[in-house]
């Protein structure tokens, strides 16, 4: 009898072990460590522990330093696109498992980021901002840049001013317009006028959203074209609430003839 407890017991501790260590355990990717030594080629695993990566090649593990590593490149997993077409078609619900598996599989492998912003745009439409910024915040707690360059920080903008996390959000703003990135600098004044309609739909609050956010955009980052239709849109609607309707129809046209295939120019 006390020989089963003893081997049940070392079961359970046994098991314990297996838990405790199955973070670190992550999925081995092929892929290719460029070095300056030269490329490396084999099964990749990320270490959190010491920033590293583990490269398993004829059965041998080798630790490369992330300091060491000049490039990174992993075969794209072919269950990412599909996956993004669902959110794009609105239907991210379907896809969460499948980025949540590539967002975790492929950590600091090179596919990460992209999985992950696709991740959160599937929580945003079922609005569940709280998710998609602690799906967000894993990446930018190891590339904090994240938060506010590139794609990934304009859905991790959107969470945080869905979640009411204005104190936060405005740092990041703040980050991007003095990044010198005008693209992020562009996308940051946008999301400043959203901010700032977020406190009321008076007026004046309307004003200062157009002073400080649509209309910088508009005038100042004309060659953005990115953020021109949504900048134009927003204008639009900002001017039409303080009456100036002639001023809002110049920006609604502006939408029609430059960007008429964008989704801005059809909405009312």
């Amino acid at each position: 009898m006390k020989q089963m407890q003893l081997r049940g017991c070392a079961l359970i501790i046994a098991a314990l072990a297996v838990l405790s260590i199955a973070p670190e355990a992550r999925a081995q990717i092929q892929g290719t460590l460029s070095l300056k030594s030269g490329p490396r080629s084999g099964l990749l695993r990320w270490q959190s522990s010491n920033k590293s990566y583990v490269l398993t090649d004829k059965g041998m593990d080798v630790t490369i330093l992330l300091s060491d590593v000049v490039k990174l490149s992993v075969v794209r997993p072919k269950e990412l696109d599909p996956a993004i077409r669902a959110v794009r078609e609105n239907n991210g619900a379907v896809a969460i498992a499948t980025l949540t598996k590539i967002a975790t599989d492929y950590f600091m492998l090179q596919h990460d980021e992209e999985a992950t912003r696709w991740l959160a745009e599937a929580y945003l439409q079922g609005n569940n901002g709280a998710e998609a910024i602690r799906a967000i915040e894993r990446i930018t707690a190891v590339r904090p840049e994240a938060a506010y360059l590139g794609d990934l920080a304009t859905v991790y903008w959107r969470a945080l001013l869905r979640e009411n996390r204005t104190s936060k959000l405005d740092d990041f703003l703040v980050q991007a317009v003095k990044s010198g990135n005008r693209l992020a600098s562009a996308t940051a004044l946008l999301l400043r006028g959203d901010l700032i309609l977020k406190g009321g739909d008076t007026q004046d609050f309307h004003i200062r959203a157009l002073k400080d956010g649509y209309l910088r955009v508009v005038t100042l980052y004309r060659t953005v074209k990115e953020v021109q239709p949504e900048a134009n849109y927003k204008a639009a609607k900002s001017l039409e609430k303080l009456g100036m309707t002639a001023r809002a129809q110049e920006r609604r046209e502006t939408i029609r003839k430059e960007f008429p295939g964008s989704e801005w120019a059809g909405k009312p």
